[in-house]
């Protein structure tokens, strides 16, 4: 009778070991693929190499790129690799992302017993970003230079889960990307003529 009161306090252990551990551990991390522009006809461009400079700030107060498992930044700097040829002459293409930020900012929501009832928007994101696009001849002086901007928001609902909130923000970032592609190439075609391969 002892021997079966041992072991089953060695089992309701084992069971609340076990369960503690299934408590402890957090649910996967959802990661999202960096947006690509692989889909579309390369920019080709009369020039020498390809130099990439982040030259956009570290977040303020009210950032999110900390807490996402994406980066706006790191995305946009991927864009001359994908968007960009090169034919070598001896100028240089400098592109510079000069701003990559996720802002968030609360919203007022409806109080007392009707809030309960109401699904309000309850944060408002703000996605930026912004480049810059410069040939340089081989003593790195200035011969031309575009640059385009690109921004959006988005409201969150209350009742969003983490995970409706990360794709939704990562949703609206990738159709930013997008955007900035487009003024991107829109001014490269208005300003660049001379230096492209047509």
């Amino acid at each position: 009778m002892k021997a079966l009161s041992i072991n089953g306090m060695r089992l309701a252990l084992a069971g609340a070991v076990v369960a503690l551990l299934a408590a402890c551990t957090s649910a996967p991390v959802q990661t999202y693929p960096d947006v690509t522009w692989r889909h579309l006809d390369p920019i080709v461009f009369a020039a020498g190499p390809i130099e990439k400079v982040a030259a956009y700030p570290a977040g303020g107060d009210n950032n999110l790129e900390a807490y996402l498992p994406f980066s706006l930044g790191k995305m946009a700097m991927n864009w001359p690799d994908e968007r960009i040829q090169t034919a070598g002459t001896s100028d240089i293409l400098r592109y510079s992302v000069t701003e990559a930020s996720i802002t968030s900012s609360a919203l007022k929501t409806t109080k007392g017993f009707s809030g309960v009832f109401t699904d309000d928007q309850s944060e408002q994101v703000e996605m930026k970003v912004a480049a810059k696009l410069e040939v340089l001849d081989p003593n790195g002086t200035q011969k031309g230079e575009v640059a385009a901007t690109a921004i959006r928001t988005r409201t969150l609902a209350e009742s969003m889960s983490v995970a409706e909130r990360e794709k939704a923000v990562y949703d609206e970032t990738a159709t930013l990307l997008m955007d900035l592609d487009r003024e991107l190439e829109r001014q490269i075609n208005a300003n660049f003529g001379r230096f492209m391969l047509r």
